[in-house]
C-alpha cells in the first residue's frame, strides 16, 4: 500500500476528524511525521499507510477498539472547501454516491472505486490493481456511507409519500477480502464500521474475492431532497476557473489561492503560515506574487468572494454562518467585507440576487 498516493487535503480531512473525536494533535503528527505545513501544502501527496496510521493512533488514544464509523461521519462534507461538499446537491441519490466517489479518487493515482450497473444491481468496487489494508478500505466505504445515509435520512425525515419507514439503506451488501476484525459485533457490521443512522445496515460478509458495496437500486434512484444544479454547475466552475489541478507546477498565486481555500473556517489564513507551507521567507512570498501581479491579501479576499457566492447559491445558511464558514470572527467584519465587494450590506434579498447572477454566469 506504500505506493497509493493521497492528496494533502484527503489525508487533512481524516487528521482533523481524528482531531475532533479527542486524538491530541500532537500525538497523530508525531504518528505520521508530519507538521501543519506538510499537511497544508496542496503540492503534497502521502502514502494512504498515513491513513491508517491515523486511525489506529486515534483508537489507541481514546482507548476504544473500533472508531471507524466516528472518523467516516466526521469526513462528511459540511462546507464547500471539504471534499466532496457539491455531490450533496446532485439531483439523485445514485448520482450523489457516484459524485462523491470521484471527489474521493481524486486523491489518488489512478481511479480507486469502480462501477458496476446491470439491469438488476449496482455495485461499487475497488479497484483490483489497489492493494488495500482492510482498516482503509471500511473507513472509505464508511465515509461514503455516512454522506449518502444523510441524505436517505432526510427523506426519511420528510416522509415523501407516506413511505418514512420503507426505504432501505442504499448499501445491501459489503463485501471486503479481510477477515472479520478481531471485535465482531454481529450479522450487520464490525463495530462501528457502518453508521446506525438507519433501522437497519448491510449485510457485511468477509474473505471474499473482492472488495465492494452491492447497492438498492431503487434507492440509489431516490430523487435527492438537497437537489440543485446551479451549486453543481458553479462548484465545478469554481475549481475550473480558480484551484490548481496540477499544484506541483501552478503558478504561485494559483496555489495560494488553492491553499487557502480550504482553511477558510481554520487557523493558518496568515500570511507568515502561508510562507511557511511553501518553504520561503514572508518578504520572499510576498515578492514573487506582487512579481505575478498579485498579493496574499487580495487573493485572501478573492477566495472569500467566490466562496461566498457559492454560500449564497447554496440558500441554507444564516448570513451568521457564512460570516463563520468564511473565516470571520463576527458578522460585523463579514457585514463590512460584503458591503465593499458589493456596494451594500448582505441581505436575503441581495444573497437570492447574487445567487441568480453566478447560476447564470455558470
Amino acid at each position: 500500500m506504500n505506493n497509493i498516493r493521497v492528496s494533502s487535503q484527503f489525508l487533512f480531512e481524516v487528521f482533523r476528524s481524528c482531531q475532533d473525536l479527542g486524538a491530541r494533535k500532537p500525538v497523530l503528527q508525531s504518528a505520521i511525521g508530519l507538521n501543519d505545513a506538510d499537511l497544508r501544502d496542496p503540492r503534497n501527496q502521502f502514502s494512504a499507510q498515513k491513513i491508517v496510521t491515523l486511525y489506529q493512533v486515534t483508537a489507541h488514544e481514546l482507548k476504544r477498539e473500533n472508531i471507524i464509523r466516528e472518523i467516516g461521519r466526521g469526513m462528511m462534507p459540511t462546507g464547500f472547501s471539504d471534499i466532496g461538499h457539491a455531490a450533496m446537491f446532485e439531483d439523485s441519490v445514485g448520482e450523489a454516491l457516484q459524485a462523491a466517489a470521484a471527489a474521493i479518487d481524486a486523491s489518488f493515482n489512478k481511479p480507486l472505486l469502480l462501477w458496476e450497473q446491470s439491469a438488476t444491481s449496482c455495485r461499487l468496487v475497488i479497484n483490483p490493481d489497489y492493494n488495500l489494508a482492510s482498516d482503509l478500505v471500511f473507513i472509505i466505504f464508511s465515509a461514503l456511507e455516512n454522506m449518502v445515509g444523510a441524505i436517505i435520512r432526510d427523506i426519511r425525515i420528510g416522509g415523501q409519500a407516506g413511505r418514512t419507514n420503507t426505504y432501505p439503506q442504499p448499501v445491501k451488501t459489503a463485501h471486503f477480502k479481510s477477515r472479520p476484525p478481531r471485535h465482531w459485533t454481529g450479522t450487520y457490521g464490525p463495530a462501528g464500521a457502518f453508521p446506525d443512522c438507519l433501522s437497519k445496515g448491510p449485510i457485511i460478509l468477509f474473505e471474499q474475492s473482492e472488495n465492494c458495496l452491492e447497492l438498492h437500486r431503487d434507492t440509489l434512484a431516490l430523487a435527492n431532497p438537497f437537489a440543485n444544479r446551479d451549486v453543481v454547475y458553479a462548484a465545478r466552475d469554481h475549481a475550473k476557473r480558480y484551484m490548481a489541478n496540477a499544484p506541483e507546477s501552478a503558478p504561485l498565486h494559483r496555489l495560494c489561492y488553492t491553499y487557502l481555500f480550504p482553511l477558510l473556517d481554520r487557523s493558518g489564513l496568515s500570511i507568515d503560515a502561508a510562507a511557511e507551507t511553501f518553504g520561503m521567507a514572508e518578504r520572499t512570498l510576498r515578492r514573487k506574487l506582487a512579481a505575478e501581479g498579485a498579493s496574499f491579501r487580495q487573493i485572501l479576499e478573492q477566495v472569500r468572494r467566490n466562496t461566498c457566492q457559492l454560500y449564497f447559491l447554496e440558500g441554507t445558511r444564516s448570513l451568521s454562518e457564512i460570516a463563520t464558514k468564511l473565516g470571520y470572527s463576527e458578522l460585523s467584519a463579514f457585514t463590512r467585507a460584503y458591503t465593499a465587494w458589493h456596494g451594500r450590506s448582505p441581505s436575503q434579498g441581495m444573497a437570492e440576487e447574487i445567487a441568480v447572477a453566478v447560476a447564470v454566469a455558470a
